[in-house]
């Protein structure tokens, strides 16, 4: 089994050398490579791969992807990649000791055609208490952080999913369900962020296993504008524009849930039920309670958004 280590990279060439530091001393076999691409750096981005070349001691290649967003960065390493394993983390991660035997483990179960693992934080400053709160829990709030943990126990995913920070995946599988959506990818100016998520449901529709794999661990820079309110009402209300996306795209396993102007009763509701208990929390001087109900109703003006916009334009 062979594994291609896959990373794309705009203009963070500082966290890519530590990226690729850490990853150098990985327990790489023969017939691994990595392949990282530049997706239309202006920094020094590729002098920083070029010069980390002398430190793997297998293939490192240099892709450029001129096309922004990441799916399709993503998609010209998987075109050329030749492991057996697409092995994806970021520029702003570094991968812990042993990282690579815990995929190779997992897919020497056959049956497995994707894994991941936990993504725990790298604060750029010291994080505020309710930040910190949100990513210790298993909850959606470590969702804006990009942070991910299931557990200390291996578990099938079933219906939940992992994220493209540490995702591996079986290349010809990936190849096969079409990779990740280019139109769900991040994107400049935006934070649509839903092709990990999409990827992992095609798995499930095809009736693949994916499991969690608590041994494959990472560590994800989170910088400092991350750790602010704006930013995850922001992060929200994206998430509800790729929700609304991601049920345009997908078939429906079941009966409709019922509507108002092709928006779900139940997110209104939610929304509603929301608005009056942000503001007391909030009198009350309780921003984790504020926040967990505020990031509902970001999340349903995204939804309402997408969906009504596409009514305009139908």
């Amino acid at each position: 089994m062979t594994i291609s280590v896959v990373i794309a990279t705009y203009n963070r060439a500082s966290l890519l050398e530590e990226c690729l530091h850490h990853l150098a001393r990985q327990p790489f076999e023969r017939g691994d490579e990595v392949v990282v691409v530049d997706n239309g750096s202006s920094d020094r981005s590729g002098e920083v791969i070029e010069r980390a070349r002398a430190a793997f001691a297998v293939p490192l290649r240099h892709l450029q992807e001129l096309a922004p967003g990441k799916s399709r960065a993503l998609a010209r390493a998987s075109g050329v990649a030749t492991g057996d394993i697409l092995a994806m983390t970021d520029d702003d991660v570094n991968v812990e000791s042993g990282w690579l035997d815990a995929i190779r483990a997992v897919f020497a179960d056959g049956r497995v055609a994707l894994t991941g693992g936990p993504v725990a934080p790298r604060w750029e400053t010291p994080a505020p208490r309710w930040v910190r709160a949100a990513a210790e829990s298993d909850g959606r709030l470590m969702a804006p952080l990009a942070l991910l943990n299931y557990g200390p126990d291996p578990i099938a995913l079933g219906p939940r999913c992992v994220i493209g920070a540490n995702m591996a995946v079986r290349r010809d599988v990936f190849v096969r369900l079409g990779g990740f959506a280019s139109h769900l990818g991040k994107l400049r100016g935006t934070l649509l962020s839903g092709e990990d998520h999409d990827l992992c449901n095609k798995v499930r529709r095809d009736g693949l296993l994916a499991v969690y794999c608590p041994g494959a661990r990472v560590q994800h820079w989170v910088p400092a504008d991350r750790m602010r309110l704006r930013y995850y009402l922001s992060w929200f209300f994206w998430s509800g524009i790729t929700h609304a996306t991601l049920e345009a795209d997908e078939p429906n396993e079941g009966p409709c849930p019922p509507s108002l102007l092709g928006v779900p009763l139940y997110l209104l509701r939610r929304a509603l039920v929301a608005l009056p208990m942000t503001l007391a929390a909030s009198i009350a001087g309780n921003v984790r309670a504020a926040l967990e109900r505020a990031v509902d109703v970001a999340f349903t003006a995204g939804y309402v958004t997408h969906r009504w916009r596409g009514s305009a334009q139908s």
